[in-house]
C-alpha cells in the first residue's frame, strides 16, 4: 500500500499559479511603491469588497473578476496597487 502525503489542513495543496493568472515577475515589483495582492476568500462579495476598499485607498488596477480554481475552496482575485498614489477618495 502506498500512502500519499497530504498537505497540512491550513495550507493549500497547490502553490502553482492558476492558468488565467500570470506569475508575478520583476516588472510587477520593480518600483518600491508597486504591490501585487492576491486575495482569497470564501465568497465573491467579500473579495469584491476588499478590492473596492483598496481602490479607495490606493491607485489600483481596479476590481478584477473573481475566479474559482477547480478543487480549491473559495474565490480568488489579483489586484495591482501603487501605494504612493491616492485612490478614488484621495483624489
Amino acid at each position: 500500500m502506498r500512502v500519499e502525503p497530504k498537505p497540512p489542513a491550513n495550507r493549500l495543496a497547490s502553490t502553482a499559479v492558476a492558468a488565467d493568472m500570470k506569475p508575478i515577475d520583476e516588472k510587477h515589483i520593480a518600483e518600491l511603491r508597486l504591490v501585487v495582492l492576491d486575495i482569497a476568500r470564501r465568497d465573491e462579495d467579500t473579495v469584491r469588497a476588499v478590492m473596492a476598499t483598496l481602490e479607495e485607498r490606493w491607485a489600483t488596477s481596479g476590481i478584477a473578476p473573481a475566479r474559482r480554481d477547480p478543487g480549491e475552496p473559495g474565490v480568488r482575485a489579483r489586484i495591482y496597487a501603487d501605494v504612493l498614489r491616492p485612490g478614488r477618495e484621495g483624489s
